[in-house]
């Protein structure tokens, strides 16, 4: 009986404990074919919800309306099935109307009697819980902010341009720190500091993106809540981003290549680890390499990227691998999840942002601290059936010679007849193919020639480097190797080099 009731504890749990986490990434984009675009799109200056309608109003005295239907259920149930590239991008308007729009709507929200109102200028928001009072035509209840100065924190207010009340929770946007501020709760007192942040990876940071991103907020000019998603009008980069609080939380940095374990960009056809904190308990399992495509959904967990499912390696309590598409040269930033479904019901992880490059590389070691210990093999005298050994202490690389290295986010490769021939989740068929970006080697600083650097027959994600080392490459018990590619260097990697004798 509890074995049976325990998919159904997790899953109440999880619904339970869903709120919005510190610098989570939006879970849809409305108005832009990827997260990282800026064409053309609504630059709204007021949001509104009604009867499962999204409203925009733009400066242009326009009003669009998004059928939320269409919208939330591209991120809600088995979003991967969706034909789309992103099937958590774009959607055209249902309706678009000429009308006038009064400004400052998107500084005022109201909830039953509760009012929440910008004070710009003061650098602060006014709450009056219940303007049925005879008090409330006086002061307000709470006051947020209060003052410009002084370090960015929880409760900093710089230039509050729009707020949001749903009857829970109060959001905030402040243009002057490209963010949105969220209280779990309405306010009890004064300068009370948010809960969770939106548009910045923590509450000290204030930066604007370079360029847009599934975590950036370049101008909240306008929010909206239906209770469950807030929608922000991020109107300089013409588009309205979908926040969706998570049933259970992926930490910040918590999606890293799978060999360096380094978070930050990650490049096409990549294999990447996500680390879990142990609360969901998966259980274990891993897709054997039988030369067929590997599946999408392991013991009921899948990982979604802009949507669309990704190809999976293993599942564990603490660890999810899996492969990103070789297909992403069009975008620079996406947003990923978890889902677990269990006896039917499904649980959703909070969004990440991730960063995409051409390649940024990671080189396979073995466990324990930074540097670790390389994972390289002698290549004189290597087979394809009879490998080199390993290089060890007791077995250390030589000046002059070549050695064997396996790598992972080295990006697309050239065939010679076609590029990113190379799927996710397929053993590649071959022949071996050299990558597309360039590649360069160091130890301890001194330049080290790359003989060939390919997608092997056979390997799903993994890279085989060969490099020759320099003759007059000095004995070393823990020569660093880092390798460089499309402006990004991997991880050090410790191996011994002994002398070279006559």
């Amino acid at each position: 009986m509890i074995q049976r009731l325990m998919p159904l504890l997790f899953i109440a749990a999880a619904v339970h404990a869903a709120e919005f986490q510190n610098g989570q990434a939006a879970r849809a984009v409305i108005g832009q074919p990827s997260f990282s675009s800026r064409d053309a799109g609504p630059a709204a200056i007021a949001l509104t919800v009604a009867e499962n309608r999204l409203y925009a109003a733009e400066a242009s005295h326009q009003v669009l309306t998004y059928d939320l239907g269409t919208v939330l259920a591209s991120s809600a149930d088995f979003p991967g099935r969706q034909a789309a590239a992103c099937p958590v991008c774009g959607f055209a308007p249902a309706a678009s109307t000429s009308q006038s729009v009064m400004p400052g709507l998107a500084r005022v929200a109201t909830f039953g009697n509760t009012v929440v109102m910008t004070d710009t200028a003061r650098h602060r928001v006014l709450v009056w819980r219940n303007v049925n009072l005879p008090r409330s035509s006086q002061e307000p209840d709470i006051t947020l902010g209060g003052s410009g100065d002084g370090p960015v924190s929880a409760n900093t207010l710089v230039d509050p341009v729009s707020v949001a009340f749903d009857g829970r929770h109060v959001f905030v946007g402040d243009a002057a720190l490209h963010r949105v501020l969220v209280w779990n709760s309405l306010p009890t007192r004064d300068d009370q500091p948010a809960d969770a942040v939106l548009g910045q990876p923590n509450f000290t940071s204030g930066s604007v993106a370079d360029t847009p991103s599934a975590g950036s907020i370049r101008v909240p000019a306008a929010l909206a809540s239906d209770g469950t998603n807030l929608f922000v009008a991020d109107a300089p980069d013409r588009r309205i981003l979908v926040f969706t609080p998570g049933d259970f939380p992926l930490p910040p940095a918590s999606v890293v290549n799978s060999a360096s374990l380094i978070p930050g960009p990650l490049a096409p056809g990549t294999l990447i680890n996500i680390k879990m904190d142990g609360s969901a308990n998966l259980s274990e399992a891993r897709q054997a390499g039988t030369g067929q495509r590997l599946s999408k959904e392991l013991n009921g967990v899948e990982v979604l990227l802009d949507g669309e499912a990704l190809t999976l390696l293993s599942v564990n309590s603490t660890s999810i691998e899996a492969q990103l598409p070789y297909d992403l040269s069009a975008v620079s930033a996406a947003s990923l999840y978890v889902r677990i479904e269990r006896d039917g019901a499904a649980a959703l992880s909070s969004a990440l942002p991730v960063r995409i490059a051409p390649a940024t590389p990671g080189l396979y070691a073995f466990g324990g601290s930074e540097p670790r210990t390389g994972l390289l093999l002698h290549a004189a005298n290597a087979q394809p059936e009879r490998p080199g050994s390993p290089v060890t202490a007791d077995s250390p690389a030589k000046p002059g010679e070549e050695l064997t290295l396996w790598a992972t986010g080295l990006g697309s490769v050239n065939d010679g007849s076609a590029i990113n021939k190379a799927a996710a989740g397929v053993p590649f068929s071959g022949p071996a193919a050299p990558v597309l970006s360039r590649l360069s080697a160091l130890i301890d600083g001194q330049p080290v020639e790359v003989r060939s650097a390919v997608l092997t027959e056979g390997a799903v994600g993994v890279y085989e480097i060969h490099i020759l080392l320099p003759r007059d490459l000095p004995a070393e018990p823990d020569a660093e190797l880092v390798i460089s590619q499309n402006g990004f260097s991997s991880n050090a990697v410790r191996f011994p080099v002994g002398s070279l004798r006559p």
